[in-house]
C-alpha cells in the first residue's frame, strides 16, 4: 500500500513538473513572439506592413506593442498618421532584441539538429599519406564544432579509390591524384593542395650541384628513380626513363625513406622534402615542365552524409 502511494506521488510530481515545464515554454514562446512583432514594426516603420509580415491583424499587433511598452514602463515608438519611428529608448531596446532573436533562432536550430549531429559518422581512407598534416587543421575545426561526430581513418591498400567509395567502405578517400586515373561519373574530387614535383637527390650525385634539374638530366642518369605508384604509368609514358629504373611505393614517407636508403632520385614536392629533413639529400626543382602533384579528397556526388558536407564546407 505504501509503495503504491509513493508511486502515485512520484507520478503526480512528474506530471506537475511536465505541466510546469510546458507552461514555461509557453511563456517563452509568447515573449519571443512579442519581440518578433516589435522587431517587425521597428524595421518596417509601419504597423500595417508589420502585421502583414507577421500574419496577424493590425489591432492585435498594436495591442502586443502597447503591452510590451507597459511591461517596460516606457514608450518605444513615436506614432503619427503614416508611420512610426523608434524613441531613443526604443532604439536601445531594438539593438538588444535583434541579438536575442538571433540567439533564440540559433538555439532552436541546434536543439532540433543535435540528435542528428550526435549520430554523424565519417570514414576517411588515406592513400599515399603516412600523416594527416594536410587535413589536420580542417578535421580539428570540424571536431571542435561537432564533438560528437565520429571521424575515423584507415589506410587504403589499393589505388582504385572508386571501388572503396562505391562499395561504401569509406565516405572519403584522401589521396594523391593519379594522372592515369579515370573516375566514374558518380565520384567527385576536391583539390586541397597542388604543386609541381621536384626531386630529392643524394648529395654525392653530380646532379645535386645543379640549381635545377631537367627531365633529360634524370633520363641520362644511372640512378634509379622513385615515384608514387599513382604516377608510375604516367612517368613511364611521358619520359625516356627505362622502366627497370622506375621504382614505386604507395606512401610518400616510405618512398622518401626507400629512395634515400638506396641513394636514388626521388620525385616529391618541396613541402614533403622539408618535412622529410634528410641531411644526405638535397631538393631540386625541375627546370622543364614536370609532373604535378595534386592532393585532395574523392567522395560520392550523391551522398547524404552531413559530416562530409561540413568537411567540404571547411576545405
Amino acid at each position: 500500500m505504501l509503495t503504491d502511494e509513493i508511486s502515485f506521488i512520484i507520478v503526480y510530481r512528474d506530471i506537475m513538473s511536465l505541466h510546469k515545464l510546458k507552461s514555461i515554454f509557453t511563456v517563452i514562446k509568447m515573449k519571443i513572439e512579442k519581440l518578433h512583432y516589435f522587431e517587425s514594426v521597428a524595421r518596417n516603420k509601419n504597423f500595417t506592413k508589420a502585421a502583414k509580415e507577421c500574419h496577424i491583424a493590425q489591432p492585435a499587433i498594436s495591442h502586443h506593442i502597447h503591452s510590451l511598452e507597459d511591461e517596460l514602463g516606457t514608450p518605444l515608438f513615436i506614432r503619427n498618421s503614416r508611420n512610426v519611428s523608434l524613441t531613443p529608448r526604443g532604439e536601445v531596446f531594438y539593438e538588444e532584441v535583434v541579438k536575442i532573436l538571433k540567439a533564440y533562432e540559433d538555439a532552436v536550430m541546434k536543439t532540433k539538429f543535435s540528435s542528428m549531429y550526435s549520430k554523424g559518422k565519417l570514414s576517411i581512407g588515406m592513400y599515399g599519406f603516412s600523416s594527416l598534416n594536410i587535413l589536420d587543421a580542417t578535421v580539428s575545426s570540424l571536431k571542435s564544432k561537432y564533438p560528437h561526430a565520429d571521424i575515423s581513418f584507415d589506410r587504403c591498400q589499393d589505388v582504385c579509390y572508386a571501388n572503396y567509395l562505391l562499395e561504401g567502405k569509406y565516405d572519403v578517400i584522401l589521396a594523391y591524384v593519379s594522372p592515369s586515373l579515370t573516375l566514374p561519373d558518380e565520384i567527385a574530387f576536391k583539390a586541397i593542395r597542388s604543386c609541381p614535383f621536384g626531386v630529392m637527390i643524394p648529395k654525392e650525385n653530380p646532379l645535386s650541384t645543379k640549381v635545377s634539374v631537367s627531365m633529360s638530366d634524370i633520363e641520362n642518369s644511372d640512378s634509379n628513380v622513385y615515384i608514387l605508384d599513382t604516377h608510375t604509368d604516367y612517368l613511364a609514358r611521358t619520359s625516356n626513363i627505362k622502366s627497370s629504373r622506375i621504382k614505386s611505393e604507395d606512401d610518400m614517407e616510405l618512398l622518401l625513406i626507400t629512395g634515400s636508403l638506396n641513394r636514388g632520385i626521388v620525385f616529391t614536392t618541396r613541402h614533403e622534402a622539408q618535412e622529410f629533413r634528410n641531411s644526405t639529400m638535397v631538393f631540386r626543382e625541375l627546370s622543364d615542365e614536370g609532373i604535378m602533384s595534386s592532393q585532395g579528397i574523392y567522395y560520392l556526388k550523391d551522398h547524404n552524409n552531413w559530416v562530409l558536407t561540413r568537411l567540404l564546407d571547411y576545405l
